[in-house]
């Protein structure tokens, strides 16, 4: 055997091995681990078995946590960072990215190996055995737009995770704002309750005294049972609307939660027109679609190509024994060949058929982002029209509506004692002023969630809320 006679299957298998992992996959791996705070690491398997155990760990310290100083902004940075979603997501990133290296390498090299049966003579001697190492090629630069198209659908799956990410955002934002609605209105239960606890005395004492009637006191216990009443579901609203949060945090639904902020009091509604305008830049679903239907067009590039053929180069390799008879020239050299194949791209309607396939996804990627531009802006504009209307509802009742309720309440009081009004009219002004209260705690919390579903529908950051 000659050495020299390898150098064509070294070659190839060389090139067959070569890495083809691009800059560009590493440098996006870099930037899905940046993304979850952890270092890039080996197989897939086991960077999602470190995730899954970071956030195994971090769970039972939030188990244990002492939330009761938590606020909202606390709480969404754990969300975003533990929630099962968001690590599937980002899990899905992943797995879109590692398909980069896969669509732009080449197929496996096939090695044959043949030994014959009965002796095949030749000039030189007879044939020992014969190996065969082949590599294909696919038509010129299908691999490049593979990975293009690879590239893309990692993007999609990049928009997607930011999505989820604001959606749990905008889930945990509206159930905290529930929680905290819950406790305001227990709050003012609570203080209105309080008011008839001191009201029911004079009832007994003017009843005592004759110029009261057993109505005026029958009526503040049934008023006093009715705010009650109000207390005790506010109160107990507030455990399930804990579980709730509780979930987002992947958190045990009974971990104990107090939250100490206050119900936000929003008092800026961001311009329609302005926010429409960026809504393709800020908006991570309509980039993803976007992303797709670049996604669908390189399919297409893709499909086009199928019908031309792909190469095969070859080396064939075969051992040789040195003649039995007479010294002959070249006697047991062996024997070395150089192939090249063509696929034969016959089969058209599997071609045809490629090519209506990604021509359809196109058309319905297209359909998707024209749907989802109408359908955002038409939300968009839904949710502006309620956090303005919310806004407007704060200001009326807290502004004026309430102060004009307690200035009746007092009035009403004074002359209740002074036998110019009945029980029954204090009852009526303090019950006007109870719900005005209750509308104001409504409307604030309307309008916190109306904020948060702006931010999930347009990506984009709005202006700090305000506390009362």
């Amino acid at each position: 055997m000659r050495i020299s006679t390898l150098s064509p299957m070294v070659l190839l298998v060389s090139l067959a091995a070569c890495d083809t992992t691009s800059p560009e996959y590493r440098s996006r791996m870099e930037h899905w681990a940046a993304a979850s705070g952890t270092p890039r690491g080996g197989p897939l398997a086991d960077a999602a078995r470190a995730d899954a155990a970071t956030a195994d760990a971090a769970t039972a310290d939030l188990a244990t946590a002492d939330l009761a100083t938590a606020d909202l902004d606390g709480a969404l940075a754990v969300a975003v960072s533990r929630n099962p979603r968001v690590r599937a997501a980002h899990q899905r990133w992943r797995a879109a990215l590692e398909r980069i290296p896969q669509v732009t390498s080449l197929p496996d090299p096939r090695l044959t190996f043949s030994p014959y049966l009965d002796e095949v003579q030749t000039r030189g001697g007879a044939m020992d055995w014969r190996a065969s190492l082949t590599q294909g090629f696919p038509w010129f630069g299908t691999l490049d737009l593979a990975g293009q198209q690879a590239v893309a659908l990692a993007e999609v799956a990049r928009e997607q995770f930011i999505l989820t990410r604001l959606a749990v955002e905008v889930e945990l934002g509206e159930a905290w704002i529930e929680l905290l609605h819950a406790r305001a209105d227990a709050a003012i239960a609570r203080d209105h309750r309080d008011l008839l606890v001191q009201w029911e005395p004079i009832a007994r004492q003017r009843y005592a005294a004759g110029v009261g009637t057993h109505h005026d006191l029958t009526r503040a216990q049934v008023e006093l049972g009715i705010l009650e009443d109000r207390l005790r579901a506010s109160e107990e609203l507030q455990r399930p609307l804990r579980a709730r949060v509780n979930t987002i945090l992947d958190r045990p639904t009974g971990a104990p939660l107090e939250p100490r902020d206050e119900l936000p009091a929003p008092r800026h509604v961001p311009e329609s027109a302005a926010m429409l305008a960026r809504l393709e830049e800020t908006s991570p679903d309509l980039r993803a679609r976007r992303l797709a239907v670049e996604a669908a067009e390189l399919g297409v590039s893709l499909a086009d190509l199928a019908g031309y053929p792909g190469f095969a180069l070859g080396v064939d390799y075969t051992a040789i024994s040195a003649a039995s008879g007479p010294a002959i020239k070249d006697s047991g050299n062996d024997a070395i060949a150089v192939s090249f194949g063509v696929d034969l791209p016959i089969f058209r309607s599997r071609d045809e058929a490629m090519g209506h396939e990604a021509r359809a996804n196109l058309s319905a990627a297209l359909g998707d982002l024209a749907a989802a531009r109408n359908r955002t802006a038409a939300e968009i504009e839904m949710e502006l029209f309620r956090l303005g209307d919310a806004i407007r509802r704060v200001s009326l009742y807290q502004e004026e509506l309430i102060p004009l309720a307690e200035v009746n309440v007092n009035t009403t009081l004074t002359a209740y004692q002074n036998d110019d009004a009945s029980f029954l009219d204090l009852v009526d002004a303090e019950r006007v002023w109870l719900e005005f209260a209750h509308a104001v705690a409504r409307a604030r919390a309307d309008a916190g969630r109306a904020r948060y579903r702006l931010r999930g529908l347009s990506g984009a950051e709005l202006l700090p809320e305000e506390n009362p």
